[in-house]
């Protein structure tokens, strides 16, 4: 399988090749309000939600129920407003994370930490999760085909979202690739919205976020690596599609917490002077750039 731009994420370095603090300088895009009705964001793996789209997450949910976040500590759930018409929105996370950190943490145990990890970053943004459990490291589209799009069907989402195809991680492309697939069907059932998102690899694709009426599907994906490969103006990356998503400090707040309940993913998971550590600060601090960002 080629994977679009997966040299490029190979290639780079643990930190990474443009800072928060550039990117924070650069980049730019039009607006998008994601629309009322149910956001499905696809995860391929724990913790790619809330680094994408964690603060629009947790936003959602304070206008869907006023009263979730008030009066309660961090991480504490608060009572769902059932009088709201608008379906609580969901995160699908397609692989368990098992692997990691390979050589350092067992799968069976790190199956088990990203788990609790995901149930508390979600409820710390307030919305609903699905965990398929699929093996980390290694999807293949028939897998995630069978597993994920009986879900989607039935979660009838107004807008999914997913990670970018051409994010440079092999399960971000499967994970993509099978959204589209289910997406296009959808379409062809009279249920299709906005396009073809990204295109092949989310290099061509008609764009257009908005959907065209009732019953509409509007499909969006956002960069998660991307950030860490790229640099502004990047041939390789789609920056006439990107689009901002705003969300208030408040939210960011919900967002950061989120990310810091994934600690697995935060810290050194072994006492070895190497250990791997995913998501470093100067990582972490390129998904806090005053909006989150997705390729409509």
């Amino acid at each position: 399988m080629t994977v679009p731009n997966g040299r490029r994420l190979a290639a780079t370095d643990d930190i990474g090749v443009t800072s928060a603090e550039q990117w924070r300088g650069a980049i730019t895009a039009p607006s998008i309000a994601i629309g009322p009705g149910r956001l499905v964001v696809v995860a391929p793996h724990p913790d790619d939600e809330v680094l994408g789209l964690g603060a629009t997450m947790a936003a959602r949910s304070s206008r869907k129920a006023p009263d979730l976040f008030s009066g309660r500590g961090p991480g504490e759930t608060g009572a769902t407003d059932t009088s709201t018409h608008d379906p609580s929105d969901v995160v699908v996370c397609v692989s368990d994370g098992a692997a990691s950190h390979p050589g350092e943490v067992a799968p069976e145990e790190m199956r088990g930490r990203r788990k609790a990890e995901c149930e508390a970053g979600a409820r710390e943004v307030g919305i609903d999760l699905r965990m398929l459990g699929l093996p980390d490291g290694g999807l293949s589209a028939d897998a995630v085909d069978a597993a994920l799009h009986p879900v989607l069907d039935e979660l009838a989402p107004t807008t999914v979202a997913v990670t970018w195809s051409g994010d440079g991680h092999p399960d971000h492309h499967v994970c993509a690739e099978s959204v589209r697939r289910w997406w296009r069907d959808a379409r062809a059932r009279g249920r299709g919205g906005n396009g073809d998102a990204a295109g092949d690899g989310g290099g061509d694709g008609d764009g257009g976020g908005d959907g065209d009426g009732d019953g509409d599907v509007t499909l969006l994906e956002f960069p998660v690596w991307m950030w860490h490969w790229a640099s502004p103006g990047d041939a390789d990356v789609p920056w006439e599609r990107l689009r901002r998503v705003a969300a208030d400090d408040r939210a960011f707040d919900h967002k950061r917490r989120a990310l810091a309940a994934h600690a697995s993913q935060l810290e050194p998971q072994s006492s070895a002077p190497d250990a791997t550590v995913i998501l470093p600060p100067a990582v972490v601090e390129r998904f806090f750039l005053g909006a989150e960002w997705v390729f409509a």
